[in-house]
């Protein structure tokens, strides 16, 4: 939505390519056309606010060229499309999450904002992150996830300073062996104690978890004797 004229009951769209996982019937708009759609005389009785993703239904036939203006008899949220479609799925990062990761809801719904393309929504919910996906979107964001975190887990596991890293399958612990020296580089202290972690915390988030812990293990590579072990967020970890 472009622009909303709520007294001429008339708004200014853009048309956007529908995805090719949906079969509908979506008009023979081509994407990126812009003009007016009116909403008077059809019974809607609220109009999008500008902005919005929205999908629309207007008068016209599938055989013919569809044109500007369109008088629109019904639209709804595109969320509330997928969730007729069995394919909206909404993930919560809680406050705590975020605050382990050193980030906030606000900041993340304006990283989303920026790639639209990412979630249908991003709303913050008091300090909470609240993500809508489809099954496709989700799909793709949590391979990012993992592959991020197999990244960390490669370059941890081939560096000197770690002799074994082992991460549980549920994503709610893990159990690494280290050199002392590994505390004197910050980048792999970092993408041990704080990356891994965060990511395996989004990867419980995707599977619905909101009252999240993480288990480390921390134990001296010479001498096999354990060194440090924290819960996560109830314990912080100290190593030594």
């Amino acid at each position: 939505m472009l622009s909303v004229d709520d007294e001429a009951q008339t708004a200014e769209v853009r048309i956007l390519e529908p995805p090719d996982d949906v079969t509908v019937g979506w008009g023979t708009f081509a994407e990126g056309e812009e003009g007016q759609a009116s909403f008077s005389g059809r019974g809607v009785d609220e109009l999008p606010e500008v902005g919005a993703d929205i999908v629309l239904t207007w008068i016209g036939f599938p055989d013919e060229e569809s044109s500007f203006p369109i008088d629109v008899y019904d639209w709804e949220t595109t969320v509330d499309f997928y969730a007729s479609l069995d394919e909206v799925h909404e993930v919560r990062l809680t406050a705590s999450m975020l605050t382990f990761m050193n980030q906030t809801a606000d900041d993340l719904v304006a990283d989303f904002a920026d790639d639209p393309d990412l979630a249908l929504e991003a709303r913050t919910d008091d300090d909470d992150l609240v993500l809508v996906f489809t099954s496709g979107q989700l799909e793709d964001y949590r391979a990012v996830i993992e592959d991020s975190l197999d990244d960390y887990v490669t370059s941890l596991r081939e560096s000197d300073e770690v002799a074994s890293l082992k991460i549980a399958d549920d994503h709610t612990g893990m159990t690494i062996a280290i050199a002392p020296a590994l505390l004197d580089r910050p980048v792999l202290t970092g993408k041990a104690f704080m990356g891994i972690p965060g990511m395996c915390i989004t990867l419980q988030a995707f599977d619905g978890i909101t009252d999240w812990q993480f288990d480390v293990t921390v134990i001296d590579a010479e001498t096999g004797e354990e060194i440090g072990h924290a819960t996560l967020p109830e314990e912080s970890l100290t190593i030594g």
